[in-house]
């Protein structure tokens, strides 16, 4: 229907979402809810003024938040504008408060909103029946969205016991079909930057300096920076990797930064004494990142942690990091 439209008839709006791709393939596509709304309105003898979309958006995102939502209130201010019509109660709200308080506003205003597809009939909230019915589903959608988020997260916990693929490529383990396996070399790297954050005190943006000039690459081929630095050095389902199935390479006991850091660790343990140990990027071939040593000299006291933290401790205070970094590949 046009804007222009000069027939004697009520005038509504439509509002169409998908949040994803695979929405669209499952059969909740815009042209899909275009067809279904404006077959409503036709059957209700409404003057479609104006269509309102969002692509790609949550509806866990506040309908007037959202770019269309908030643009289709401006218009249904300015307008004359009686009826919202949309093909469910998911395109437009998840949580029980927003849906009350977004009707309580529509009806102060007039403004019916019509639901297309609500168990095989449509629902009006012009009627106190309609909004009856509305505020019973809503809560029941809520319960439903909150179940299956709690579903997910229980998936998820469950797929990451089992060392199942729960997400996409993560650095430090490699796909081998659903199962998840450690990359060893990426393992080694991961713990040289802990060592380096925790037991030095360097910034994630120095550690992500030296890999980047060391030539090493994150889980997708880009560059380190100081974000993935620190969420790989805290992601706590590498600790997996002590799992009795996985059998750590020959090379592993002997590479000098490998299991030095207590997974758990949240503060700078200040494991080396300052001017004891080679600067960490040494080598003269290769640029030279500013990089700092803890923030103070007050060294915590490496007997607060087991014997072999301390043994590793004692026998890294003289490591060329950036050598051993440059050579891992001969492991």
């Amino acid at each position: 229907m046009s804007d222009n439209n000069t027939e004697n008839r009520p005038n509504a709006v439509i509002y169409l979402r998908v949040s994803s791709k695979k929405q669209a393939d499952e059969g909740y596509s815009l042209a899909s809810q275009d067809v279904s709304c404006n077959n409503y309105a036709q059957l209700k003898n409404y003057n479609v003024a104006k269509i309102f979309i969002d692509e790609g958006v949550s509806a866990t995102i506040h309908l007037w938040n959202r770019p269309a939502g908030k643009a289709m209130r401006e218009y249904i201010e300015k307008n004359n504008i009686q009826h919202i019509i949309v093909v469910k109660m998911d395109r437009l709200f998840r949580s029980v408060r927003d849906l009350l308080e977004t009707v309580d506003e529509l009806t102060e205003k007039d403004i019916g909103l019509h639901l297309v597809e609500f168990s095989g009939q449509s629902l009006d909230t012009t009627s106190a029946m309609g909004r009856f019915f509305l505020t019973v589903i809503g809560a029941i959608g809520e319960l439903e969205s909150g179940q299956i988020s709690e579903r997910t997260k229980q998936s998820v916990k469950h797929m990451k016991r089992e060392n199942k693929r729960f997400t996409g490529e993560i650095y430090g383990w490699d796909c081998n079909g659903d199962d998840l396996t450690p990359n060893w070399h990426e393992q080694c790297i991961i713990d040289y930057m802990r060592d380096m954050y925790y037991g030095y005190g360097c910034s994630g943006y120095q550690i992500a300096t030296i890999l980047n000039e060391l030539g090493d690459k994150g889980k997708l081929g880009g560059k380190w920076r100081s974000s993935t630095v620190l969420r790989t050095i805290n992601y706590e389902f590498h600790k997996s990797r002590d799992k009795p199935e996985f059998i750590k390479p020959t090379w592993w006991s002997s590479a000098p930064f490998t299991d030095t850091i207590p997974w758990g660790t949240t503060e700078f343990l200040n494991l080396y004494p300052i001017g004891k140990h080679k600067p960490p990027h040494s080598s003269p071939s290769q640029p030279k990142p500013t990089v700092k040593n803890g923030a103070n000299n007050t060294q915590k006291p490496v007997e607060t942690f087991s014997g072999e933290v301390k043994q590793k401790a004692s026998e890294r205070t003289d490591i060329n990091y950036a050598d051993y970094i440059r050579n891992w590949d001969e492991f």
